[in-house]
């Protein structure tokens, strides 16, 4: 009697706190990937130089025009180098964020299953042992 009350306490559980536990897990799994890989903080400053690396504009405008026009290539440059970069790790963040959101569902499933398999397992198990 005693074991048929653990059993209904454990089903109960499992069916109904554990998946909420789950689900609020598995929210903080994504939102975990999306601060790991700064998706909101690279889309902000998606067309900013690479690591702020660049030149100063120091010279007088009016001396040194060539001066001038290296360091605006050079950080215009950088700001490509910037945008491939950004793109690339948002990108693979991104994939990161769709990967473990598909396997929630299956996830899921499998939890929810979980129960009846053991019993299958067991049942197979003693079938064997009787034959």
């Amino acid at each position: 009697m005693r074991f048929l009350a653990i059993i209904v306490n454990y089903l109960i559980w499992h069916y109904t706190r554990a998946v909420l536990e789950f689900s609020h897990i598995y929210k903080n799994i994504l939102s975990f990937l999306i601060n790991f890989f700064s998706i909101p903080v690279l889309v902000r400053s998606y067309f900013a130089p690479w690591r702020r690396m660049g030149e100063d504009y120091t010279k007088d405008i009016f001396h040194d025009f060539e001066d001038v026009v290296a360091v605006f290539v050079v950080n215009f440059i950088m700001r490509i180098v910037g945008v491939v970069m950004r793109t690339v790790i948002i990108i693979a963040g991104l994939l990161f964020v769709i990967i473990v959101a598909l396997f929630y569902p299956v996830l899921l499933i499998v939890w929810l299953l979980l129960p009846l398999i053991l019993v299958v397992l067991a049942m197979l198990g003693i079938g064997l042992l009787v034959k």
